[in-house]
């Protein structure tokens, strides 16, 4: 991950696009993001077309190591933290049991 990270910090500083504040990149992060729901609703036949999620997908991802670049975050540090967190938070047996019961109500609806 560290070396796409500095592949999006070359492609933009080469096009000076380093220089887009990040709170602009936060904000055309949140329009992927949106374009990601309408492809989940394609996928999902409440929308008319055929779902291109891995494009859009592929353009949020990007974005997200765009403002972890400007922000100086190494993102592929900070996310292996984060699921070491997440692994001693939610241990097996407990989240094997809350999945059930979310699956129990799935089925309700």
């Amino acid at each position: 991950m560290n070396r796409l990270q500095e592949r999006v910090h070359r492609f933009d500083a080469d096009r000076g696009w380093d220089r887009v504040r990040p709170e602009h990149t936060y904000l055309h992060l949140m329009e992927e993001l949106g374009e990601v729901a309408r492809e989940l609703l394609r996928r999902a036949a409440y929308k008319e077309g055929t779902p291109n999620l891995t494009e859009e997908l592929a353009d949020a991802g990007l974005l997200l190591y765009k403002l972890a670049d400007q922000l100086g975050i190494d993102l592929e540090a900070a996310m292996l933290r984060k699921l070491e967190a997440n692994e001693a938070r939610y241990p097996l047996a407990s989240s094997r049991e809350a999945l059930k019961r979310y699956l129990a109500h799935d089925d309700e609806d």
